[in-house]
Order: structure tokens, then C-alpha cells, then sequence
């Protein structure tokens, strides 16, 4: 996904080339460490300024989206992963992104689940459009359907955890707690930090723990 652009020794000569605090590669790396510090508005600046020396990266318009849809400016970041797309228009990454673009930021699962199964027709082994896909699902309410999607996550990447988790929440939903209890294992034995896990876990004891009693049963949480 990186672009390189090399210069002929001939004409060498004739370029002038860009200072280096002027080059994509300097605003490129100063957007990133704003991304990781959180300043997702200077992000997307210095990503503007990298775009107008390297227009035809595909990675920089997707990390401007990135940090668009982090400002919650979920219409501005998809017309950046437009803008990716019409460089090359099959990069699974950039699908991926619009994707959980239409889906976690516009609610719009249906459009999601299309743009995730156009990354499946390409890849069948894409982990993520298969989360994807079983996210969208489970917000529609069809969970027999994300089950199947998170089954085929986890066999595709046995050792993320994110499948597992994923999974044991949607069999929680359908309160087969144990089925749910033991995914909720498989992803802390995989990453025994990954405290969304660990929360979904607690949930899942205490659901069990009251179905064991003459109480109301209450309804569960989703953490997807």
C-alpha cells in the first residue's frame, strides 16, 4: 500500500525536490503520532497536507478516514474511503472500512453487510469482514446468522481473541451461557488483558447464576 517514487538519475537534475518537512512521508508520520495521541483533528490536517504531495495513496486516504470517523465525522470518512476506492477499487482494507463505517457509525446494516460480503467474494478467509459482517448482523437481530460469521472467525484465526469474544456474546444473547462461558475462556487464555472479555465473563456467570433461581429472567448486554 505504500507508494514509492523513484526518480530517473537522467532528469534528476530537473526536479526540485520537497524540503523535508514538506514531504508526504514527514506529514504522514507527523498525522500518525497525532493518531496515536488522540488528536484526531490535527491528525486529519496532516493528513490533508501528505494528500496534496501523494494524491494517489490509497493508505493515506484511508488514515484520513480513520481520523474523520474517530471526530464522529462518519459522512466525511467514507467519502475518503470513496476516494481510496477509486484508486483500487478491491482493496479489502478500504471495503472493510467504509464498511464498519456504515454499520457501527450510520447504523446502516444492511449497506454494511453488502460491502462485507463484496470483501468475502474476493477473500473468503478475510477475518475481519467476517466480525464485520457478524456485527452487523447481531444489530439487525438476526443471530443465528452472526453465529455463523464469528464460527467462521474464529476458524479462520483460531488465536484472536476478538472471534471468541465475539461469538460468546451473541451465544449470551441467545442464553446458551455455558456455549458462551467457554468462548469467554478461549479469549482470555488467547489475551488474559482483554478486559472487554473479562466484563462479557462476569455478565455471563451472574445470567447463569440468576437462571438458577425462581427470578425473573433479565435481559443481557451486548459489548460487541
Amino acid at each position: 500500500m505504500k507508494l514509492a517514487i523513484t526518480i530517473i538519475a537522467a532528469l534528476a537534475a530537473i526536479f526540485i525536490l520537497p524540503a523535508m518537512g514538506e514531504s508526504a512521508q514527514f506529514w504522514s508520520d507527523q498525522a500518525n503520532g497525532y493518531f496515536i495521541s488522540g488528536d484526531f483533528e490535527k491528525a486529519a490536517a496532516s493528513y490533508d497536507k501528505a494528500l496534496e504531495l501523494e494524491p494517489n495513496s490509497t493508505e493515506l486516504w484511508n488514515n484520513k478516514g480513520k481520523a474523520l470517523a474517530n471526530l464522529g465525522r462518519i459522512d466525511d470518512a467514507i467519502s475518503c474511503f470513496d476516494k481510496s476506492l477509486a484508486i483500487n477499487s478491491n482493496n479489502p482494507e478500504t471495503l472493510n472500512l467504509k464498511g464498519i463505517a456504515f454499520s457501527q457509525g450510520l447504523n446502516k446494516h444492511s449497506e454494511a453487510i453488502l460491502i462485507f460480503d463484496q470483501i468475502l467474494q474476493l477473500n473468503s478467509s478475510y477475518f475481519d469482514a467476517w466480525i464485520g459482517k457478524g456485527m452487523a448482523l447481531a444489530n439487525e437481530g438476526n443471530l443465528y446468522s452472526s453465529l455463523e460469521c464469528f464460527e467462521k472467525a474464529t476458524q479462520i484465526k483460531p488465536q484472536d481473541p476478538t472471534g471468541w469474544n465475539n461469538k460468546g456474546v451473541v451465544l449470551r444473547q441467545m442464553e446458551r451461557y455455558q456455549e458462551a462461558l467457554t468462548c469467554f475462556n478461549n479469549a482470555l487464555n488467547i489475551d488474559p488483558s482483554y478486559e472487554t472479555a473479562r466484563q462479557n465473563r462476569e455478565y455471563t456467570l451472574q445470567d447463569m447464576d440468576q437462571t438458577a433461581q425462581p427470578s425473573p429472567s433479565q435481559s443481557t448486554q451486548n459489548m460487541l
